[in-house]
């Protein structure tokens, strides 16, 4: 009996120290993520990056309507079209009241009204038709910060040239004028000015290199056909005095192009992140202060 117990005592302390054993299971055999089932994992779920870099990958941003940029776009270029119509409207009512009267310009008045205009046209705009600030250009055509051609004349000169543009132009406005303002050659004058004023705010104030580049194209267009009216007027020779006008948007426009390209060819269209967008406020009608530029991107 004591032999059996025994037997039985060493059977038990065998089954308990035996390894235990497992029933074996098929094993998926385990293949390498890919690079870029990793970087979908980390985007969808914010895990660490495989990369081990200790950074926490935030959702993926969504995307952009593809239609923002267009309709932004779309929304600064309605903004010029209809300052400038809205501008050109107020223009032509003047001077309609006017020929209303009883009597037509003596010469020197027609002359000092364009002079007036040509220096101050903005007053009628809705934009804010600010000039620069030579004081705070260093004396340079265009700010410190922008890259120009060397061939650009320099600041000092700007003040004289459009003093001698403006003397022309008045001169030249004075030479058809025919008791009226209301007339074709005149009204096509006002409207170039109209779409200068438009373009300076593009230029000067909102700072897009881009847009004025093309933009310099439509006042080019609009000082070509005042000039073409002016030589078809009862005088021709108005639209010869009205040429350097024509001839000095030219190199505008040359000058233009060039900066653009040389400060990295922003957008040729309105863009949300170029530059800074002028509101249009009936407070700048009657604006005449010439230096107060608000800044911008």
């Amino acid at each position: 009996m004591r032999i059996l117990r025994a037997l039985l005592a060493v059977s038990a302390v065998g089954a308990f120290r035996a390894p235990l054993r497992r029933v074996a299971t098929p094993q998926t055999p385990l293949r390498a993520a890919s690079v870029a089932e990793w970087r979908d994992a980390c985007a969808k779920t914010g895990v660490v990056s495989f990369y081990d870099f200790g950074i926490r990958l935030a959702p993926p941003a969504p995307p952009a309507a593809p239609s923002s940029k267009t309709a932004y776009a779309a929304r600064e270029v309605a903004k010029y079209v209809a300052a400038t119509g809205a501008q050109f409207g107020l223009l032509l009512g003047a001077a309609s009241a006017v020929d209303a009267l009883p009597f037509a310009l003596p010469a020197p008045v027609v002359w000092a009204t364009f002079c007036f205009l040509s220096l101050r046209s903005r007053v009628f705009s809705l934009l804010d038709n600010s000039r620069p600030n030579r004081e705070g250009m260093a004396g340079k055509a265009t700010p410190v910060e922008v890259k120009r051609p060397a061939w650009t004349p320099p600041g000092i000169a700007f003040p004289f040239i459009w003093l001698t543009i403006t003397a022309l132009r008045a001169t030249a406005a004075t030479m058809v004028y025919a008791g009226a303002l209301r007339s074709a050659p005149l009204e096509a004058l006002m409207l170039h000015l109209c779409i200068g004023d438009t373009w300076n705010t593009v230029t000067n104030v909102e700072k897009r290199l881009g847009v004025s580049a093309i933009g310099c194209l439509a006042v080019w267009g609009s000082v070509l056909r005042a000039v073409q009216l002016f030589r078809e007027s009862a005088a021709p020779a108005a639209g010869l005095v009205l040429a350097p006008s024509l001839a000095w948007i030219s190199v505008a426009c040359v000058l233009t192009a060039n900066i653009w390209l040389l400060n990295g060819r922003k957008p040729l269209y309105p863009a949300a992140s170029d530059g800074d967008s002028a509101k249009t406020k009936f407070a700048y009608l009657l604006q005449l202060e010439a230096t107060t530029i608000r800044g911008g991107k």
